[in-house]
């Protein structure tokens, strides 16, 4: 579907795969969050809680690299109460957000812990069950819906649960996997910037989303969305507007297909002058604040 390399074994057995790098994630020494997740292991094994990890760190393990190193952690916890949960991280307690998850710093790596009866889209009822199983229908982007089992004893098989994230790194599409979301502009610029980083194309639901929100949602807040999730404006107003622009003229196919979007460099073209053919000339002339250009027709 793209030009993303994807490992042959990865797409044979993307489970097995996922699973050793998740196993090498965690027990590694000399990757650098190893301190880190050995300091949440001992508190999850003290206190007994299930902890699975979430989203985009799995993400990245499978389809990027088996050593990406991450952004931040995304952990979900069975078996505690929010108040444990403040309790037995109170020294690397950075901030509360507004659904009662908590922002941790644990040795300079940054983790976003909750309680799993607290995640949003079982408080919603948007999603039935309210178990890990059902954990991963929780996202918006089909690429994060997997959770797999952070801690496991030796000789069981860790859990993982995420079979349309599989299929996604398998077809290299990203799609909406469940769209109700409280921070559509949020959603369009993490769509964005993970297709481009992932090389995957968007597909057909998606694209008609980025479409509708991203023509409806002032550039300004979008840059403002991006500095406040990720600290530093990674898609400016230019580039918003041309991606968006360009998905826009796409989703109106009759037969709807994934769109690819253009690579970085290709955005780095400037948008045409009004141009006028000077019929006595065949030439065309362009016109500018620097004069008239004249290009020959040939």
């Amino acid at each position: 579907m793209s030009s993303s390399p994807t490992d042959s074994a990865i797409l044979r057995d993307p489970l097995r795969v996922l699973r050793k790098r998740l196993s090498d994630f965690v027990t590694r020494t000399p990757l650098p969050w190893h301190g880190a997740v050995r300091t949440l292991l001992d508190v999850f094994r003290e206190h007994d809680w299930q902890v699975f990890l979430f989203g985009g760190t799995l993400r990245d393990l499978l389809a990027v690299s088996a050593t990406a190193a991450p952004r931040d952690v995304d952990l979900v916890v069975a078996g505690a109460t929010g108040d444990a949960l403040r309790e037995a991280f109170s020294r690397e307690l950075v901030r509360v957000n507004r659904f009662g998850g908590l922002r941790l710093q644990v040795q300079k790596l940054p983790v976003d812990i909750w309680t799993l009866e607290s995640t949003w889209a079982f408080q919603q009822r948007l999603v039935p069950g309210g178990d890990f199983a059902h954990l991963p229908q929780t996202t918006f982007l089909n690429v994060e819906a997997v959770a797999a089992e952070l801690d496991t004893r030796k000789g069981r098989a860790r859990q993982v649960y995420g079979e349309t994230f599989f299929r996604a790194v398998r077809e290299q599409v990203l799609e909406i996997n469940l769209e109700e979301n409280p921070y559509a502009g949020l959603c369009v610029v993490r769509s964005l910037l993970t297709a481009r980083k992932l090389h995957y194309a968007l597909g057909p639901r998606l694209a008609r989303y980025i479409a509708h929100h991203g023509s409806r949602i002032d550039t300004e807040e979008l840059e403002a969305v991006q500095l406040s999730h990720y600290g530093r404006v990674h898609l400016d107003r230019d580039h918003l507007m041309r991606l968006t622009r360009i998905v826009s003229g796409k989703v109106g196919a009759t037969r709807p297909r994934p769109i690819e979007l253009p690579h970085a460099r290709q955005l780095e073209w400037k948008l045409p002058r009004p141009q006028q053919l000077d019929w006595h000339s065949r030439e065309w002339r362009s016109s500018s604040r620097e004069g008239t250009v004249w290009k020959s027709t040939g």
